[in-house]
């Protein structure tokens, strides 16, 4: 009977200590939703499958809808107009095009846009966007353009990004607008539209985050980075992007949007004087050809890069002040290395990706700049600026 008792003791007391120490340890937050990679991996297989034939015309319209599947689900909200109907809103815009023989009007495509409102009363009018394309080149006598990397891989770090930040919408103050554009291998013709018929005014959009290609690497170089071209327009993001905790195999190079002139739906809004901020891993040596298949895309690559955009586009919708427009940027440093290092890399696959004598030239003619520039350990001024932006375009238009 005393021993029952003695035990009876010990496991009240130990009762005690557990109660008192919950009461001091308050349960910790939990841990904010990341990055999928198999969900990364299913949005990619599926835009960029024979069904869906390469992404043109009838097949964009199904891969629209397949987005506008995952913003339902979501429950982000529809921002479109209906034509005649002012009180319902639809997740897709029409893209026009020329009227039928009989003079009935036609569609071009379909942009999708879903909607996540900020918590904040004072910042939810003001929008962050995040987009990627949906559209590609279809098919030809040679197969299925299948467009895994362009841009089904952009899509899915979208789509990702809209399904994490809708798990945490109770802390992200400024509203979100995923968007998938259509018509982007169409000289751009979706989000052309979209800025001249927006569903928000345009004034209020603070960042724009495209993706356009994050599965490969520029002409399948060994690079463990991606490029983030823009910061050099919105003060204070340089700095912000420093401070994101990127992974080591995925960290952001900083570019001037300048080296590669409009290669994205950032365009319209560059024009605008929207920052902008586009991420890419350049296009690989599959870029608009039937290669660009889903067993070639670097899976855990587009996973770590969307997760560290999650992190900045969470932080740019918190800011108390949003990014101001910058005119007229300098190039740093930083983005002299930058290219200094993919030249090099380049003039080692010279003999490999068999360049002809033209091409070698503007690739050493590069080095060499980047290098004179570095060894002066400063900024570069107004005209090497100029020159280094011209052989950047030349080597884009010339090597790959």
């Amino acid at each position: 009977m005393f021993r029952t008792a003695v035990v009876l003791v010990v496991l009240l007391l130990g009762l005690s200590d557990c109660l008192r120490l919950n009461a001091r340890q308050p349960d910790s937050p939990p841990e904010e939703p990341k990055v999928c990679e198999q969900r990364i991996r299913e949005h990619i297989l599926y835009l960029a499958s024979r069904e869906l034939r390469g992404r043109r015309g009838s097949d964009a319209a199904k891969a629209a809808e397949y987005v506008a599947g995952e913003f339902r689900k979501l429950e982000l909200q529809p921002v479109f107009e209906l034509p005649g109907e002012k009180c319902k809103r639809s997740y897709f815009q029409d893209i026009p095009a020329a009227p039928d023989k009989s003079g009935n009007s036609t569609s071009a495509g379909k942009n999708v846009a879903g909607l996540l409102a900020g918590c904040d009363p004072e910042l939810k009018d003001e929008y962050i966007i995040i987009a990627a394309h949906h559209d590609h080149l279809g098919k030809s006598r040679n197969g299925i353009f299948f467009g895994a990397d362009d841009n089904a891989s952009g899509v899915a770090m979208m789509l990702e990004l809209a399904r994490v930040m809708t798990a945490c919408s109770d802390s992200i103050r400024r509203s979100v607008l995923f968007v998938s554009f259509d018509l982007e291998e169409h000289l751009l013709f979706g989000s052309r539209w979209f800025t001249a018929h927006p569903p928000i005014p345009l004034k209020q959009v603070k960042m724009m985050i495209v993706a356009d290609m994050l599965g490969r690497s520029l002409g399948d170089l060994p690079l463990d980075s991606f490029f983030l071209f823009g910061s050099e327009h919105a003060e204070g993001v340089r700095n912000l992007v420093s401070r994101i905790p990127f992974a080591e195999k995925a960290k952001p190079v900083l570019l001037s949007d300048d080296f590669v002139g409009t290669r994205s739906d950032y365009g319209p809004f560059r024009d605008r004087k929207i920052p902008f901020l586009f991420a890419s891993t350049g296009q690989s040596k599959d870029y608009h050809t039937v290669r660009d298949t889903a067993d070639k895309i670097d899976y855990k690559q587009v996973t770590a890069i969307s997760q560290g955009l999650s992190i900045l586009a969470k932080r740019l919708a918190n800011l108390d002040r949003p990014p101001i427009w910058i005119d007229n940027p300098k190039i740093s440093l930083q983005e002299v290395e930058a290219i200094e290092e993919i030249v090099t890399e380049i003039e080692k696959k010279a003999d490999d990706w068999k360049l002809n004598a033209l091409q070698r030239l503007f690739v050493s003619q590069a080095r060499i700049q980047t290098e004179r520039i570095l060894q002066k350990n400063r900024e570069p001024g107004p005209r090497e600026q100029t020159r280094l932006t011209r052989m950047t375009q030349m080597l884009l238009f010339t090597v790959f």
